[in-house]
């Protein structure tokens, strides 16, 4: 996911990944009033520290926490085709966008920038 990004907003993957990370780690509200720590909590059943830190490694791959996350921080939508399903995932920001909406497909595992 990182790298679809980096395709579509012209920064480097790892930057994008750091810029994130750093901002989950403050444990902000990510989605319906909901903290970080919360969401994460229910989704992987980790504490937000261990789940971030985990996240900063290369070789871990993001999904819709960090899609929330970028939204919040580029103030850009994002959809996702999801190929299995044959449906888009919209992700909105309630803050005005500041960029045109990015596009991804999903595999169900592996992102991939539509360009």
């Amino acid at each position: 996911m990182f790298n679809s990004f980096s395709r579509i907003v012209g920064e480097q993957p790892q930057a994008i990944r750091a810029r994130i990370c750093d901002w989950l780690a403050t444990d902000p509200a990510i989605m319906d009033d909901l903290s970080a720590s919360t969401v994460v909590l229910v989704e992987s059943g980790r504490p937000l520290d261990a789940y971030v830190q985990q996240m900063r490694s290369v070789n871990t791959w993001g999904g819709a926490i960090e899609i929330r996350a970028f939204i919040q921080l580029w103030k850009r939508p994002v959809k996702v085709w999801a190929i299995r399903q044959r449906r888009w995932i919209e992700f909105t920001c309630a803050e005005p966008n500041q960029g045109p909406e990015c596009k991804l497909s999903w595999t169900g595992g592996h992102y991939e920038a539509m360009l």
